[in-house]
């Protein structure tokens, strides 16, 4: 379940999920926003491929949109859960995102930055872990570091507004990752 995961977070970080040994991440401890809107809706709502997995993402009345796919783990399918929250940013958008583990939801939100093409692909970025890392240690925004043989875990600690500005501002250049995108291609409208 974790590798799963981790596609879908390293999908929408991304997308998704949870951290398996290995893995570096920007996490925080609340969504960017804090009043989620429906923002980009019907482009996001859907169903969606990444290699051969199928995501489908539906947005809730209050803004968060839930996502689900299943997987084949103990000689049955289950269903992983995830939810995002998306932020338009001034210049860039992004998603807060979560998922559920044994049922319980996770107490930190993994940052990524997205853009819908105009071939209505869905290309998401991964927070840049030393960009971050340094960005604590500098002490520009609160947080924490965690470090083991093969990962770093940047978890930014304070409440999204100044994390927001920072990363819609032109330094955002080198605090995501551009050089490997996530790419999902939607394969249908909703």
């Amino acid at each position: 379940m974790k590798k799963f995961s981790t596609l879908i977070i390293t999908l929408l970080t991304g997308l998704i999920i949870l951290l398996s040994a290995g893995c570096s991440a920007v996490t925080t401890m609340y969504p960017l926003s804090e009043n989620p809107e429906p923002i980009d809706q019907e482009k996001l709502e859907g169903t969606w491929l990444l290699n051969d997995e199928v995501l489908h993402v539906k947005f809730e009345s209050n803004g968060v949109a839930q996502i689900a796919a299943v997987q084949w783990k103990s000689n049955q399918f289950q269903i992983v859960h995830a939810e995002m929250t998306v932020t338009k940013g001034d210049k860039h958008n992004f998603f807060s995102l979560r998922s559920q583990e044994d049922g319980k939801w996770m107490d930190k939100y993994y940052l990524l930055q997205y853009m819908v093409t105009q071939n209505n692909d869905l290309v998401v970025w991964n927070a840049n872990v030393d960009e971050f890392e340094n960005i604590v240690k500098s002490q520009i925004l609160p947080g924490t570091i965690q470090k083991n043989k093969s990962s770093t875990i940047v978890s930014i600690t304070n409440a999204p507004t100044k994390l927001l500005k920072l990363i819609n501002g032109p330094e955002n250049i080198k605090l995501f990752d551009y050089k490997s995108p996530i790419i999902l291609r939607k394969i249908n409208k909703k």
